[in-house]
């Protein structure tokens, strides 16, 4: 699901008692939001009326997507996935869903919020994922990706990263999807090639935060 927000609407976040988490990463954005004008961000995850306000009120468009509760659905599985079971994995159909959720009617993007989206997906998606962000993201833009460093855990959990004027982020429980598999740095920065810059921070929490620069 992908859309353009100019004002608050409902939100699908639930409460969370986790404390708020530093994050380097966040504090590279914020100061790439406060220093330059009228940016377009697309922000990965559930709609956030918090998150909608917070980069509006500062004069940047806000796009969002919500596609890991998309790709749970069955109808993305190839067809011959759909009739005949077997004891492997269903295929996923990348090219099809990145078709019909990565479509952006010719947008492009000087910030992607991108969070930790690729943990949750089909693992086969993930490398797609990558290469069709790369495309719509501006030269010098700035991409933000978080990568768990384990499958279970409390930090683990589906979450809504709301935005703040400090150096922290509130993560809010968002849904019930696991994580389907855990990066390597090495795998991340194949994800990341063709960018002019990569850098990685590591978190308490094991997160590894991600900032790539076309």
């Amino acid at each position: 699901m992908f859309g353009m927000f100019k004002k608050e609407r409902g939100s699908t976040a639930h409460s969370s008692e986790r404390p708020p988490r530093h994050s380097r990463g966040w504090v590279e954005v914020r100061t790439y939001l406060e220093r330059t004008p009228s940016l377009r961000v697309l922000d990965f995850g559930t709609t956030s009326p918090h998150n909608i306000n917070y980069l509006t009120s500062r004069g940047h468009s806000v796009y969002m997507a919500n596609i890991v509760q998309d790709a749970t659905r069955p109808e993305w599985l190839k067809p011959a996935q759909l009739f005949d079971p077997k004891d492997t994995e269903p295929e996923f159909d990348v090219d099809r869903f990145i078709a019909s959720n990565l479509d952006f009617s010719g947008r492009d993007f000087d910030v992607i919020l991108l969070w930790d989206t690729a943990n949750f997906l089909p693992p086969e998606m993930v490398p797609a994922l990558f290469a069709r962000l790369r495309k719509v993201l501006r030269p010098n833009g700035m991409l933000l990706a978080f990568f768990h460093g384990r499958l279970d855990g409390p930090e683990t959990v589906f979450s809504r990263f709301q935005l703040a004027d400090t150096d922290e982020l509130l993560a809010l429980d968002s849904g019930s999807f696991p994580v389907r598999k855990v990066y390597q740095p090495r795998q991340v920065e194949k994800f990341l090639e063709g960018y002019g810059s990569v850098r990685f921070f590591l978190g308490k929490d094991n997160v590894r935060e991600v900032i790539a620069i076309r």
